[in-house]
């Protein structure tokens, strides 16, 4: 505020307002003038662009001293201009594109919003709406690799964020009033929002780029995944143990800080006592598998099995789990205290750490409870740990084997003797 203050009395509202709707013009006309470079269809650019901007300013300027109905007029036969020269060229082209005229009305009314001193609002719109005509080419990349399956995924996703989420009642039901549909439904859009954030940046920016990025993007959705597929794959190939041994144990590395990150969401206190025991256990296996590789090899298959990334099946299997390790949570702490909370959390990590640390990050909101869910939730991370040190030891090499399950081991040897000290 002071910098605008400043400015004001520099330029005067009227100039400060003139410049930056000029910027504003300049930022949407450049990137339509090389839109236009590309020999794609468009007419306005660099210069037309600015001008609409500076019009749309200058008649909420006006508007504010000689009648309301002038600005009304004013952006009414500028729209009308623009939809009478859509219709005549759509009559001598077809496929004459929408898209430029969209955005000069857009920037005809980012003007308006700078006459009315909305400076900080109508540059960040302007910066929003630059990026989405500057995405066109990436949107239409993705949008032709994406498969019928991954779509329907998608709309099922934002049918349930968005149609069912909102009218779950937000009441306590159940034995113990433990069980809020609101809250649940909250919680299995948000880890179904993670999932297809970590799907996505498997498929167009891990896939085929190498090992440890894939496996550092899988790790994002399930590290039990990279290390079914990737033990599976040094057996195919035993010549490149080493690099699927790298790949299971930097993507169990992102499992620490992905459950820190879930938990921090449901309870940011937790951050707290994770950060320690998260750090070490992430260096713990991260070091080991970056040294594994000393030279990658550009002919290791990277690709891994991920499935759907919204299946309606997991998402209900999700839920159960996740009700279920909420009364497990609840009852063995009420008659086990601490140990029934362990004995449920190397339960639960046998099959899933996300349930049990969303569980434990909400067990935590009483803070003396705060450091006994990070026990907890490094406990669940460790059982994980053994699952997938043995898919290593079953389904790949000798090799894969031996170096996963030093790195493994020494993960559990670890979070047990933080456990001991700290829990």
């Amino acid at each position: 505020m002071q910098t605008e203050a400043y400015l004001n009395e520099l330029l005067g509202p009227y100039m400060l307002g003139v410049l930056i709707s000029l910027g504003i013009g300049l930022i949407l006309g450049l990137e339509r003038e090389y839109d236009k470079r590309k020999d794609e269809v468009g007419s306005a650019g660099i210069r037309t662009f600015p001008i609409v901007t500076l019009v749309g300013f200058v008649m909420g300027h006006l508007s504010e001293t000689i009648s309301p109905w002038f600005l009304i007029a004013g952006m009414s036969s500028i729209i009308l201009f623009l939809g009478i020269g859509q219709i005549l060229r759509n009559q001598l082209e077809p496929s004459w594109g929408i898209t430029t005229n969209l955005a000069l009305i857009a920037s005809l009314m980012l003007g308006v919003m700078v006459s009315q001193e909305f400076y900080r609002d109508s540059v960040a719109t302007a910066v929003i709406v630059v990026t989405l005509l500057s995405l066109k080419t990436t949107f239409r990349t993705i949008i032709q690799n994406i498969t019928h399956q991954e779509l329907f995924a998608f709309i099922k996703f934002v049918i349930i964020a968005l149609l069912i989420l909102p009218f779950l009642p937000n009441k306590d039901y159940g034995p113990h009033g433990l069980l809020n549909p609101f809250e649940i439904g909250t919680i299995v859009v948000i880890v179904s929002f993670l999932n297809f954030i970590g799907y996505f940046l498997v498929k167009f920016v891990g896939s085929r780029k190498g090992i440890l990025l894939t496996a550092i993007l899988g790790g994002l959705i399930s590290s039990t995944a990279v290390a079914w597929n990737y033990a599976a794959r040094s057996k195919e190939n035993p010549n490149l143990s080493r690099e699927y041994s790298a790949g299971i144990v930097v993507a169990s590395a992102i499992m620490f800080p992905r459950l820190a990150l879930i938990a921090a969401i449901f309870n940011p206190k937790t951050i707290i006592t994770l950060a320690v025991p998260v750090v070490i256990l992430t260096l713990i296996c991260l070091i080991p598998g970056i040294l594994f590789i000393r030279k990658p090899s550009e002919n290791a298959d990277t690709q891994i099995e991920l499935g759907n990334p919204l299946n309606m099946l997991n998402a209900l299997t999700f839920t159960a789990i996740f009700i279920g390790i909420l009364y497990a949570v609840h009852f063995g702490n009420e008659y086990f205290g601490e140990s029934g909370l362990y004995f449920s959390s190397l339960i639960a990590g046998l099959a899933d750490t996300t349930a049990i640390t969303i569980s434990m990050a909400k067990f935590a909101l009483a803070d003396e409870n705060l450091r006994l869910s990070a026990s907890v939730i490094i406990a669940a991370t460790l059982s994980n740990t053994a699952v997938k040190m043995g898919i290593a030891i079953f389904r790949g090499t000798k090799t894969t084997a031996r170096l996963v399950s030093y790195v493994f081991g020494s993960v559990m040897a670890v979070g047990t003797i933080y456990i001991l000290i700290v829990g």
